[in-house]
């Protein structure tokens, strides 16, 4: 019996540590003296990726998606500005970073856009933690009737220590007003123990095209 409640416990345990999606959290924001918001006509969405192609595509995706969701008119940069297109011969640098800005406020001045939310990871904190075990009450007469309750007793077993790893993602998020040719705003996130690309670019879509949205930075 302790065996099997033993094991039960722990089944328990794992589903609540591991079924629940990871969080994202607004640390730190900043804006520009007397900024009071703008309804941009069209926004590109830029995550700054050197070598993650893949993961550029699933959060520019998921940005625009949420901010297009929230009524803001929001488009991808991957199919604007393909990866490696600055970089011809993939040495990590800008081939010529003067040609590369002219290229870039061409295209978007083509585009009709009057505004860029620039995305950009600032770091990845792992800690790994110690869980220490505890005791858990199951009743040694899980079968009986419910009318012999009162005769049940509880049983004492141990749920073993366990160590457990957690990873925060930051990321800056800013938000460049291009007729003016400025910073507007900008905001640092906390993605908590995200399990994959694909549930930390939904946390972090969400929750950044809400707060976004909800402090009026763009109106609808």
């Amino acid at each position: 019996m302790k065996r099997i409640t033993l094991f039960v416990v722990t089944l328990l345990l794992s589903s609540i540590l591991y079924s629940c999606g990871s969080m994202t959290y607004i640390t730190d924001t900043w804006e520009k003296q007397g900024f009071t918001g703008k309804k941009f006509s069209k926004v590109v969405v830029l995550a700054i990726a050197k070598d993650d192609r893949v993961g550029r595509r699933l959060v520019e995706d998921a940005i625009a998606k949420e901010l297009t969701a929230n009524g803001v008119n929001a488009m991808v940069s991957y199919t604007i500005f393909p990866y490696g297109e600055f970089d011809k011969d993939n040495d990590g640098k800008v081939d010529n970073q003067k040609d590369a800005e002219e290229s870039i406020k061409s295209k978007l001045k083509d585009l009709n856009a009057d505004g860029v939310l620039v995305l950009k990871l600032k770091d990845v904190k792992s800690e790994q933690k110690y869980v220490p075990g505890s005791p858990a009450y199951v009743p040694t007469n899980f079968y009986t009737p419910y009318y012999n309750y009162y005769f049940m007793s509880y049983n004492t077993v141990y749920t073993p220590g366990y160590y457990v790893t957690n990873t925060d993602v930051y990321i800056e998020s800013s938000v460049y007003d291009l007729q003016k040719n400025e910073l507007i705003y900008s905001l640092l996130s906390q993605t908590v123990n995200p399990t994959s690309v694909g549930d930390f670019t939904k946390s972090f879509s969400k929750s950044l095209a809400k707060t976004l949205v909800d402090q009026g930075v763009f109106l609808k």
